[in-house]
């Protein structure tokens, strides 16, 4: 397990298997807010959809045992013999089968922050320096997706993105700022923005504006 992520309101370890982001029937079932038998069954009665290293990988032997012993969070039995662990692929076939919306728009958020790999920057180099603007290209690609995406003005974004970084305008941001601010707009776009990430807003907003109204007001301000 490298890391942990929530989707919706299950909080659960990304399983990563020979340089490959996995789930176990466990995870999907709770992700899919199904039981594993009803995963397990899928994939018998479907098993002609089911191709073995596209969909599924099936660990046995001393693979399964360093998985028991990684995946201890997981509690993977003892008794076990081979484990089904399921690719991006399988994890949609899943979502199709089960024919919810509950399973596509879980399945959506899993390509987006469980199957993915957040980008990783580098140290920013002379970071108290302004910033150029392909420092802070990612930002107006967030800006463009964003409006797409929630269907909000350009001008509420900016704001967003200013609020967050501390300026009063984009061409005022350092270079630090502006790659702290990726982060968050990474963070943003998987539904994996925090309360402190609000907070941080927040608190710009009163040092940059005046008195702020609360947090919660702000983030509906912003988003509504």
């Amino acid at each position: 397990m490298s890391n942990i992520v929530t989707i919706g309101s299950v909080t659960t370890a990304v399983v990563s298997y020979k340089g490959q982001r996995v789930c176990t029937t466990q995870q999907l079932a709770k992700l899919y807010d199904t039981d594993d038998v009803r995963i397990q069954q899928n994939h018998a009665r479907n098993s002609e959809r089911f191709e073995e290293g596209k969909h599924f990988i099936k660990a046995t032997g001393e693979d399964l045992k360093n998985l028991r012993l990684s995946l201890s969070g997981l509690q993977i039995s003892s008794k076990t013999r081979s484990l089904i662990l399921w690719t991006e692929r399988g994890a949609a076939r899943h979502a199709k089968m089960l024919e919810t919306d509950k399973a596509w728009d879980v399945f959506e958020q899993l390509e987006d922050s469980y199957f993915t790999a957040a980008t990783v920057r580098g140290p920013v180099v002379d970071g108290g320096k302004r910033s150029t603007t392909q420092d802070r290209l990612p930002l107006y690609h967030f800006a463009i997706d964003t409006v797409i995406k929630h269907r909000l003005m350009f001008s509420k974004v900016y704001t967003l993105i200013n609020l967050y970084a501390g300026s009063l305008s984009f061409q005022q941001m350092t270079k630090e700022q502006s790659a702290q601010v990726a982060d968050f707009c990474d963070r943003f776009a998987l539904g994996q923005d925090t309360r402190n990430d609000w907070q941080r807003i927040n608190d710009n907003k009163t040092r940059l504006h005046g008195e702020s109204p609360q947090l919660d007001m702000v983030q509906k301000l912003l988003l509504s």
